[in-house]
Formats: structure tokens, sequence, C-alpha cells
């Protein structure tokens, strides 16, 4: 029944985090690590629910990564990574796959894309991938392609590929990482051959500052794309770790900030904070909170680094990721964390000291965009000790929250997650109070009733 819980004069309170993980499948990094579809299919099915068990509630799902895709684009080839060649169909959708998977375990999903990277000048590509059409569109730079942000063409064809993902695909937001001019052609004598279009379209401007100006008009267009298709998904940007790192490829987020143009940042802050040079964690994540405004920071955290031989000194066992946590939890502009790799989350060290240290109990993620979509909330009853709610429509499945009074005086209620999935009935103990919602990757309902057993 429901009782004379009102939540006019009682509030509930209750955890979000965001707690994601990078799966990378450029070059088989994270996935796919086995050949045919349905080993691939069973494979990737099994590291979101890894992931999950883990406390994870949200994936990035690289999707794009050398211009070619893990989904059947009209306008790129398939990844090399399903099969070993480019443009060949594994059989299956991986995206497709992700996006089920991971919404029927209450996770978000968000498409992870690499902006500007071709590849190797050497590498095998498919007879219809881009490139080949348009060899306008794409620079050289120590071996590999990159495509020529200062083309509008470019930047538009770029915007057509997330939209041809957002439109197609219930993802729950999109996200670019650090690739954007190569790395080191700020200072290099190597050469960029963007005079020509430098002289068409730099109005006045030098040449750095048109460049910066390039990355700012992609990061804007890919905002406007993802909102337009989308308006309740989120655009977020993974940049170097370092903000002059980041400025060293044109790319500045300090102007993002005010523009409008991003949900939130994920700055790769993969250094420990131990020692004194010049990126130790507590020096820049108060780099990055001080550029952030109003967009909420969710730091890139290194758990790869946590086997690595040359890092053993400072990441010598997971402790130092669960200090960055701690860290990150006592600012309020950050909201949570993304974790690199999965590869990396797997391995028992990791995975169990995340588990028992890191992520004990499970939470909702937060609202990172400005307009959160809506589901209906549940209708509740119960049959004795039984809770019973209302099919929710859209809906991938419900969590029920037990809430615990702070005090036997307080006003204010815990709301802890003691279940969710796809049934609509809950087994709860005499005495105690529930709320429902229905959830859908970001999508989620308000509160249900009350539930008094």
């Amino acid at each position: 029944m429901a009782g004379d819980f009102d939540y006019d004069s009682h509030k509930v309170v209750y955890e979000e985090e965001f707690r994601a993980a990078w799966i990378a499948t450029v070059w088989n990094v994270d996935w796919p690590k086995q050949n045919g579809s349905a080993n691939q299919k069973a494979e990737l099915e099994n590291v979101i629910a890894g992931l999950k068990a883990t406390g994870f509630n949200a994936i990035v799902f690289q999707v794009v990564s050398l211009a070619d895709a893990m989904y059947p684009s009209t306008i790129l080839p398939w990844s090399a990574a399903l099969t070993g060649t480019q443009g060949s169909n594994p059989g299956f959708d991986p995206l497709g796959v992700a996006v089920q998977k991971a919404h029927s375990l209450g996770m978000e999903v968000h498409a992870w894309f690499n902006p500007l990277r071709i590849g190797s000048t050497t590498a095998a590509r498919a007879s219809n991938h881009p490139y080949k059409s348009h060899p306008d569109w794409y620079e050289e730079y120590k071996d590999s392609w990159y495509w020529n942000p200062g083309l509008p063409a470019v930047r538009d064809f770029l915007c057509s590929i997330m939209k041809e993902v957002v439109d197609k695909y219930d993802v729950d937001g999109c996200h670019i990482d650090d690739y954007f001019y190569p790395s080191g052609l700020k200072s290099s004598a190597l050469t960029w051959d963007d005079t020509a279009e430098f002289n068409q379209y730099g109005s006045g401007k030098t040449k750095d500052k048109w460049r910066e100006g390039n990355i700012n008009e992609l990061i804007k267009g890919y905002f406007n794309t993802v909102h337009k298709s989308k308006p309740s998904a989120v655009f977020g940007v993974s940049p170097a770790g370092r903000l002059e790192l980041t400025r060293n490829l044109y790319a500045d987020p300090a102007q993002w900030v005010p523009a409008g143009t991003i949900d939130y940042l994920a700055p790769q802050i993969y250094w420990d904070h131990l020692r004194n040079d010049f990126a130790d964690f507590d020096t820049v994540l108060p780099q990055w909170l001080a550029i952030s405004g109003n967009v909420p920071v969710l730091p890139g955290l290194a758990a790869y680094k946590v086997s690595s031989s040359s890092e053993k000194t400072f990441y010598n066992n997971p402790a130092e990721l669960g200090y960055q946590v701690g860290v990150c939890r006592g600012e309020p502009k950050v909201l949570g964390n993304i974790w690199y790799n999965t590869t990396a989350l797997k391995t028992s060290t990791v995975a169990n000291y995340v588990k028992a240290n890191v992520y004990q109990e499970k939470v909702l993620t937060p609202r990172l965009g400005t307009t959160p979509a809506e589901l209906t909330a549940p209708a509740v009853s119960n049959d004795g000790n039984r809770i019973l709610w209302s099919e929710s429509s859209s809906a991938d499945d419900y969590v029920v929250l037990k809430l615990v009074r702070r005090s036997s005086t307080s006003k204010e209620w815990v709301a802890k997650i003691v279940y969710e999935g796809a049934a609509r009935y809950y087994d709860g103990k005499s005495g105690e109070y529930y709320i429902v919602i229905a959830r859908s990757g970001a999508a989620r309902s308000s509160f249900s009733e009350v539930i008094a057993l």
C-alpha cells in the first residue's frame, strides 16, 4: 500500500555517479579478441556484463577509429578489427549488440569516435573508403593520414558520420577523443599542406588561430548534430590529460565551455599523485576544474598502468586508482570517471579491488545533458510483501530503491538500489519503504509512489 509518505514534506536523496569504461576496438585493443560473428557477439556481451558486475553503469564503445565502422554504415567501410580486412562484413552489428546488451543491464552507451584519424599511409583500405573519393580531403603527417578540418566539407562529412549513428541507434551520447590536428604539428618543421585552405578561409587570422577555429567549428558541429538528432543525448570530449597538450593539437576546451558546445569533459589524467613532476593527478585535476565552468568533468583514469612495468613504482597496486576516485568524489563539478582500458579492468587484480573498495554499491547515472529523456513512472501496488508495477512504455529495465530514514526524527530518506531488471515485481520486507523507476539507458522516469509494506 502507499503510505502517508509525500514528497512535499519528505526529502529523498540518492547517489549518482558516472562509472564508465572505454571499450577500445582499434587494433583489437579490448575487443574483439576472437574470430567469427557468434564468438565476437558473445565476447562483446560478456565484456559488457563483466563491467556491470564490477560496478560500472556506462560504456564508451569505440565505433569509428580509422575512418571505418563498427556498425553497417552507408558512409564508411566495416572496421578491419572485425575480420582482418577493412570493408568485410562480419555478419552482425556490434553497435546494435552493445546497445541492446548494455540497456538490458541498465547501462548507458556512449558512441566513441576518433575525429580526424585515418591511419597509416601503407595500410590496406576498402575500395569504398571515402578517402578514395575525396583525395583533397586529407593530409599526410609522419606517415599517417588525417582528415583536414580546414575544409568545411570535411567538417560536414564528419558530422554526418555521427548523425548516422544517432539516427539509427538508441545511444545515450556521442564522444570523441584527442585525435585533433596531429601531435607535434604546431612546433614541427614537417609540413601540413593546408595553405590553399588557409588562403581561402583564413579571414585575416594567423594560421594557428585559424586551425584552432577549425576545431572549434568541428566541436560545435558535433554538438549541434547530436542535439538536433536526439535532444536527450549528450556530446562529450576526452582531451589529452594536460590542457597545454590539448592546446598543442589546436584544441582549446576553455573556448568550448563558454560557447556551450560540450556537455562534459573527460580529460585523460593518466598520472599518479605521488611523483613531483609536471603532471601529477592532484595538480592536473584542478587545472581542468578551473576552466570547466558549469560543464561536468569526468576524469579518465589509467587502469592499464596497474600492470605496466614502467609504472610499477606508482601504480604498483590499484589503490592509486581508488585514491583518485576519492579525490574526484570530493569535487562538486566531478560527476564520475571513465576508465581506460577494459582489458585492464577485466584482470582479477583490478576488478576485485574496484568491486570491494570503489564501486561497492549500485548507483544511478547522473543527468549530464540539459534535456533528459523522461519515461512514464510505473504505477505501483503490492500483494503482501510482493511489490508489483505497471509496464512503462520504452523501458528496458526497472529499478527498485529501498528508502532508509537518516534518523528516527529526520524527514530525509536515503534511496538505495536493491533491484535492477526487466521483471515487474520485487519481494520486499515487511515494515520497509520502496520506490520504483523505469529506465532505458540514460532515460528514466520520476519516482513512483512510495510503497510501505
